[in-house]
């Protein structure tokens, strides 16, 4: 049994046929092969349900039986054990499976059932090796052709990158050099994913943050790597579903990802002074400042104007508000559809994965340390910094609120990464807290941003009631920033109460 080690990207059929030509690649190994594979399981995808996929491919006039676990996704290089056997036919054959271990276990989840084919891939692929440095060798397919399940088809073209020999970061070195020559994405799905996907296995859906990553015993280093991998692995099973413009979710759900990777950074600056952490903190903050307009008109829509709405119900100065609120959020949408389909974003995404994928990423003496040391002094030093921006409350103008919502949120994000290295029932009151507090802090800051866009609606509006509709709205926003303010003497008393769960 074997780990497999590879990387996808994903490039329309022309610029495969582009990139087979450059010399970056090298030369083929010999004429492309067509293969077609079949993956079986029980007609309700046990195997697929604990972890095991079991394919047949016809190679090279013979048949190849590969049982493949699951395995990690690790900021988009996939990590799976496989075990390969030759086959005499189409036929699954358990007692072929070469590893004993994963023999027994396939065996185990099948049971009495019976095996059926549950869709087919058929490739076309070109394949040739690139050894970038001595002792480093990576095979690269370039695959075209389809996955089939029943009456469903879904189109393949991408190129796998999977490492033969050398360290992990050599496959993302060479995906990057592809992406700055080519337009292609880093692919989060599997040839099996797609399959499963048409069977009906795996429903499309938005995927949420994976929480309480930190474990004790950990070194600070190894919190780091965990901390943004799991933050990565998360925008990348948004990002498809941002680019087609499917549910907002995926947007918000990306934007999570990206807000929790960039305090990640935030988390562990203290002990990271290279100038490969600070380029890679710096990038990951200028993309997320620019998906800030797509995010502020999906608030202002979903919580300024559409509670407007429902009390006016009729009114025509608000409804040309609402039209152009739609057209100048679509268009902010958009731009940010592109930012997740552009080559920059590549560069970040392959760039920070390579850098984490080569290990040492924080300071070495203060990296190697337990996590917990550096955890209590972060959010102590970050518990702090939220006490002196809190300071007279009550005549905060907006501006300084501003800043306490920076502040408190980086405690909470910090929070969040650190509170399983302590016992829950310590922590759960400052959670707590803090989320009612920075929910308050952000509605606040959505309030006195509103302005900015009552001003671009009232531009874009038409019709003689838009006057009046905006001076609606101009009332009901203050009226909700007053009323706001007036509850976040309670959410800081109830922050200022909260124990310190590091001490």
């Amino acid at each position: 049994m074997t780990e497999e080690t590879e990387l996808k990207l994903s490039a329309t059929p022309r610029t495969l046929a582009r990139l087979a030509s450059d010399p970056l690649l090298g030369k083929p190994r010999g004429a492309p092969q067509s293969l077609v594979a079949i993956y079986f399981d029980t007609p309700r995808f046990s195997l697929w349900r604990q972890g095991i996929v079991l394919r047949l491919r016809r190679e090279r006039g013979r048949w190849v039986q590969t049982v493949k676990g699951r395995g990690a996704l690790d900021a988009g290089l996939h990590r799976r054990i496989e075990a390969t056997s030759r086959a005499r036919s189409a036929v699954p054959d358990l007692a072929g499976i070469p590893d004993a271990d994963l023999r027994q276990r396939v065996s185990a989840i099948i049971g009495a059932k019976r095996l059926v084919p549950i869709f087919r891939v058929d490739v076309e692929r070109d394949t040739r090796i690139v050894s970038p440095a001595s002792g480093s060798s990576i095979e690269v397919s370039i695959d075209r052709g389809s996955v089939v399940a029943g009456a469903s088809r879904v189109a393949i073209s991408e190129v796998e990158l999977e490492l033969k020999a050398g360290p992990a970061w050599r496959v993302f070195e060479l995906a990057l050099a592809i992406s700055q020559r080519y337009a292609a994405r880093l692919a989060n799905r599997t040839k099996a994913e797609h399959g499963y996907g048409l069977a009906g296995a795996i429903r499309a859906a938005p995927v949420r943050a994976s929480l309480g990553v930190v474990r004790r015993g950990m070194s600070a280093n190894e919190a780091f790597r965990t901390v943004c991998i799991t933050c990565l692995n998360h925008l990348q099973a948004n990002q498809l579903g941002v680019v087609r413009g499917e549910d907002p979710e995926y947007l918000h759900q990306a934007r999570v990802a990206l807000r929790r990777l960039h305090s990640g950074f935030d988390a562990f600056r203290r002990i990271a002074d290279s100038d490969a952490f600070k380029s890679h903190a710096k990038s990951l903050r200028e993309f997320t400042r620019a998906l800030g307009p797509a995010r502020d008109w999906d608030v202002f829509a979903g919580q300024t104007l559409a509670p407007v709405m429902e009390q006016f119900p009729g009114h025509a100065g608000l409804a040309s508000f609402e039209r152009a609120c739609a057209r100048l959020r679509a268009e902010a949408n958009l731009a940010t559809r592109r930012l997740f389909s552009s080559r920059r974003y590549q560069r970040i995404l392959l760039g920070l994965g390579g850098w984490l994928s080569q290990g040492e990423c924080l300071d070495a003496k203060d990296g190697a340390a337990d996590v917990r040391e550096h955890a209590a002094d972060t959010l102590e030093r970050c518990h702090r910094r939220v006490l002196k921006r809190g300071k007279k409350l009550k005549s905060r103008g907006v501006r300084r609120l501003h800043r306490l919502r920076i502040a408190a949120k980086k405690l909470r994000y910090a929070a969040g990464f650190f509170s399983p290295l302590y016992p829950p029932r310590r922590a759960q009151p400052m959670h707590a807290a803090l989320n009612d507090l920075q929910d308050l802090l952000g509605a606040i800051n959505d309030c006195a941003s509103a302005p900015e866009m009552i001003d671009a609606c009232a531009r874009a509006a038409r019709g003689p009631l838009r006057a009046q509709a905006r001076t609606i709205i101009d009332h009901w926003n203050t009226a909700v920033l007053e009323e706001r303010r007036r509850e976040l003497a309670g959410a800081w008393d109830a922050f200022e109460k909260s124990a310190r769960f590091w001490r």
